[in-house]
């Protein structure tokens, strides 16, 4: 009977596995890489963070680094449920103007053009490259409700988290 019972919780817990792995394939590029990134930082905190502990002998320090890993592996099992559960939107289009490249600051003015023709412009940071004239598709958080002020400097600040990232489009 406990054997049984030991090969039917076995085999429930290659089934969950097997549906997650299913599910995981389905977590678009964007949203898998950043989180794989994210992981394998995360795993580097707590590796650097444990050796720099041990030679100082501070156990504090080796507690932070395994509060830092700990809150970066649940980020990224969080951006794949979200992936995973479509917990996401997307906006995709042409970009047909960059403002604000030049300019100093950390964020710059992207124009999008949709496929229904509609226009829409993007608060990006600077460090994102993006080309006049090709498509894009972009990631958002769907449950982030920014609260917007008016002040593009201070809504692109306060806005931190909702953005995923993008890809082009063939």
């Amino acid at each position: 009977m406990k054997h049984k019972k030991k090969m039917n919780r076995r085999e429930r817990i290659a089934d969950y596995i097997n549906q997650r792995m299913e599910g995981f394939s389905k977590v678009p590029n964007v949203l898998a890489d950043r989180a794989l990134k994210i992981g394998a930082l995360s795993f580097l905190a707590l590796f650097l963070g444990s050796y720099m502990g041990r030679q100082m002998d501070s156990a504090s320090f080796i507690a932070w680094s395994v509060v830092m890993w700990l809150s970066g592996i649940g980020y990224a099992f969080h951006l794949l449920w979200c992936g995973e559960k479509k917990e996401y939107e997307t906006i995709e289009g042409t970009v047909y103007e960059i403002k604000g490249k030049r300019i100093p600051g950390r964020v710059c003015k992207v124009g999008i053009r949709l496929s229904d023709g509609k226009q829409t412009v993007l608060l990006m940071d600077k460090k994102h490259q993006f080309t006049i004239g090709k498509k894009y598709r972009f990631y958002f958080n769907k449950r982030k409700q920014g609260v917007l002020f008016g002040i593009q400097k201070l809504d692109a600040a306060l806005n931190v988290g909702s953005y995923y990232g993008a890809e082009e489009i063939e």
